[in-house]
């Protein structure tokens, strides 16, 4: 369809023709599939995905369509809409290679992908945790010497009466900590942090291993008792929402303590705790209902987690 509009000389009945198939044959199909995967029988993970590529794939098509001529006198200006056009195409190809790479990998590729990726946000988040030092925080706001007279403890001011005669000095109260805080609290508010998110960055590939690679792959071809169940799927899904919301309450949590706030630390920390708590205690045993190595390792790991915190 992009060669037909920008390549001469213009031919309306073949881009009529492209376009006639586009609509009663590719974009009906696409949305059968995902009309055909559900939520239930083929997780909401997936369907989600496979709607989003869907938004993307005809957002770009219209964006293509409409660069097409209503006019014949419009030819004439195609060339410098090229890079455009261009463009169009190349995110029309991209999203469908999406779509494939989708379908190549199904719901347990899809989903290892997904823990892939907020694994990663919680390394971020732990890492630059690690790196961050309240006390460099707290200069940056109230530290250092200047040519106004900042000096140890606070500003000199000279006094004097109203002719103008200095006759004595008296110094400010030193400025506070960040948000009136002793220092040594952000230090316990970030080793604290650093500790559970710590723990929660370990959970990751031990659910990556034991629970969401282990989970029953099927396809066309599948027996239907092969199949996972729906309370299967439903587990999955609740699972990988799980692991979404530690990586963005991990942010919550720096963004709190980056901003003094302790107390605030400290409940999203708990809150934290109990969500993970929850989610392991979910998946303890495997998808067979037998318990394995996780649910061994889980329960120590538990133990280290409730020990863990401020």
């Amino acid at each position: 369809l992009s060669l037909l509009i920008l390549n001469k000389p213009f031919t309306p009945s073949a881009i009529a023709a492209i376009i006639k198939s586009l609509s009663s044959e590719c974009i009906p199909g696409l949305m059968s599939v995902w009309e055909t995967c559900d939520g239930r029988g083929y997780s909401n993970t997936l369907r989600s995905e496979i709607q989003m590529q869907l938004q993307d794939v005809v957002s770009a098509l219209l964006g293509l369509v409409d660069h097409i001529p209503r006019e014949a006198i419009a030819v004439q200006g195609l060339e410098g809409k090229r890079e455009e056009i261009l463009a169009a195409t190349g995110q029309i190809w991209k999203t469908c290679d999406r779509m494939n790479q989708v379908a190549q990998m199904g719901i347990v590729g899809l989903a290892v992908e997904q823990v892939d990726a907020y694994h990663a946000l919680v390394k971020d988040a732990v890492e630059e945790l690690e790196a961050w030092d309240p006390d460099e925080e707290e200069e940056s706001l109230f530290g250092g010497s200047s040519d106004s007279g900042m000096s140890g403890g606070g500003v000199k001011k000279a006094s004097g009466d109203i002719n103008g005669n200095a006759h004595q000095e008296h110094s400010d109260p030193a400025p506070p900590t960040l948000d009136g805080l002793e220092i040594h609290d952000l230090h316990a508010g970030k080793e604290g942090a650093v500790k559970v998110l710590k723990l929660i960055r370990m959970l990751y590939p031990a659910l990556r291993k034991r629970r969401v690679s282990t989970f029953p792959v099927f396809d066309r071809t599948s027996a239907l008792d092969a199949q996972p169940s729906e309370d299967q799927i439903a587990v999955l899904d609740q699972l990988l929402r799980h692991l979404q919301g530690f990586s963005d309450e991990a942010d919550e949590v720096a963004g709190a303590l980056y901003g003094g706030d302790v107390r605030e630390v400290r409940r999203r920390l708990e809150s934290l705790k109990r969500m993970a708590e929850g989610c392991v205690d979910e998946v303890k045993k495997g998808w067979t209902g037998e318990e394995d190595e996780f649910s061994a390792w889980s329960g120590k790991w538990v133990q280290r987690l409730k020990e863990a915190g401020l």
